[in-house]
Parts: C-alpha cells; sequence; structure tokens
C-alpha cells in the first residue's frame, strides 16, 4: 500500500484535525513526520505529514479543499 501525503502542516493538533475530518469523511489517514519532536520542537523542522492511500489522494483533497472553503461559526457578521 503506497502512502501519499496530502498536506504538511508544523502543528500536531491540525494534523489530527485534518486526520479526523477525513476519516470522517471513510478515508484513513495517518500522520507522519519526522521522529525528532522532543529535539528539535520549531515546526519548520519538524512538519507533520498527512498521508493517505494513493488510491484515496484525489477524493482527499477534494474533501480537505470543502473544509477548507466552509464557513467557520464565527464568520457571522451580525
Amino acid at each position: 500500500m503506497e502512502l501519499v501525503p496530502v498536506t504538511t502542516v508544523g502543528d500536531a493538533g491540525l494534523a489530527n484535525l485534518i486526520k479526523g475530518v477525513l476519516e470522517q469523511a471513510g478515508i484513513e489517514a495517518v500522520i507522519g513526520g519526522t521522529g525528532t519532536e522532543d529535539v528539535y520542537p520549531t515546526p519548520m523542522v519538524n512538519p507533520y505529514h498527512v498521508l493517505v492511500r494513493e488510491a484515496d489522494e484525489d477524493r482527499a483533497r477534494d474533501v480537505l479543499a470543502q473544509y477548507d472553503a466552509a464557513p467557520d461559526d464565527g464568520d457571522d457578521e451580525e
């Protein structure tokens, strides 16, 4: 099974959020990193890669694009 990155972020919480969004859409996802988080905690040094199966890559990118375009609850103007 070939895994491919669909996005890379510098925050573990955001990586887990993205993983959860993909899993809610029925897409298995894993988070990969450099393995040196304790040594160099700087996000730019240790990015988190959200990986999916190669067969799910296009669908995963579509799901993330839709999620990114969705309005936040705080975006409501009163």
